[in-house]
């Protein structure tokens, strides 16, 4: 009996120890941390922000403390807003923004969690593509959309940089107009094109027509200075080149007469 109680109280000895040694691995297990790089860890103690680890190995209090990961390198999110122009005309953008966070990351998390991007990044950024877009009307928006992306940018950074995110690009990627818009611009090129067309046959019919006085006053002068060239010498010269040596007739006094009077001065 003896044996067998011995026996008995090792193998639960052994057991204990087994418990024991499993749950202080898994406690040690529990408290390691791994923070990856491009992150940084915010520390939550019973659900409050603490403290922030940098990226490697780190340690926590099992069961009494957490680690949230937050993005701190280079990102970017794409987004598709509807603004209205200065002539409260409706456009559809696409607009691109890179940024990276590096302000104070554990006073971003206690405002705004890890979900930043939805509750901070995109609202704001809509914010700012409506106030840079109002200032332009739609025309200039197609215009002057290089100078209006610029503008976003500046405004993005003045906006961003009070919650210690900095913004590195932004861009347009694309955009759309209202219906309304496309049928009128289409009707205004139409007008347009009718225009100068129009304009193009005044100027063809102008030309010809200054063409045509132009021909008219150079016959004219040809015929003036031939007139003014002409003396009554060759004149007379001209009508003796032309005679066939056939003197004239006249008829008078019931008889046929020849008459023939040329004067040689």
């Amino acid at each position: 009996m003896k044996m067998k109680e011995k026996l008995g109280e090792t193998i639960e000895k052994k057991f204990i120890f087994i418990a024991i040694a499993v749950v202080i691995l898994g406690a040690i297990l529990l408290s390691v941390v791994t923070v990856t790089t491009g992150n940084k860890g915010v520390v939550l103690r019973f659900g409050n922000a603490v403290s922030v680890r940098d990226a490697g190995l780190s340690f926590k209090i099992p069961l009494i403390e957490t680690v949230k990961m937050m993005e701190v390198r280079e990102q970017n999110t794409q987004r598709s807003f509807t603004v209205s122009s200065k002539d409260i005309q409706t456009i559809d953008v696409v607009i691109n923004v890179q940024f990276s966070i590096t302000g104070d990351v554990l006073e971003l998390y206690r405002d705004f969690g890890v979900d930043y991007k939805a509750r901070l990044i995109e609202p704001r950024v809509s914010e700012s593509v409506n106030a840079v877009v109002s200032r332009y009307t739609i025309e200039e928006f197609i215009e002057k959309r290089a100078i209006l992306a610029q503008e976003l940018l500046t405004e993005l950074k003045r906006d961003f940089s009070s919650y210690g995110i900095s913004v590195s690009a932004s861009s347009i990627i694309d955009h759309e107009f209202s219906d309304e818009f496309d049928k009128s611009i289409e009707s205004k090129k139409i007008a347009e094109q009718n225009a100068l067309r129009a304009k193009n046959d005044l100027e063809r019919v102008k030309y010809e027509a200054q063409a045509e006085v132009e021909k008219s006053q150079g016959i004219a002068e040809a015929n003036r200075i031939v007139e003014t060239s002409l003396s009554d010498r060759l004149i007379r010269q001209k009508m003796i080149d032309k005679w066939d040596g056939k003197l004239p007739l006249y008829q008078g006094g019931g008889k046929d007469s020849m008459i023939f009077n040329m004067s040689t001065k």
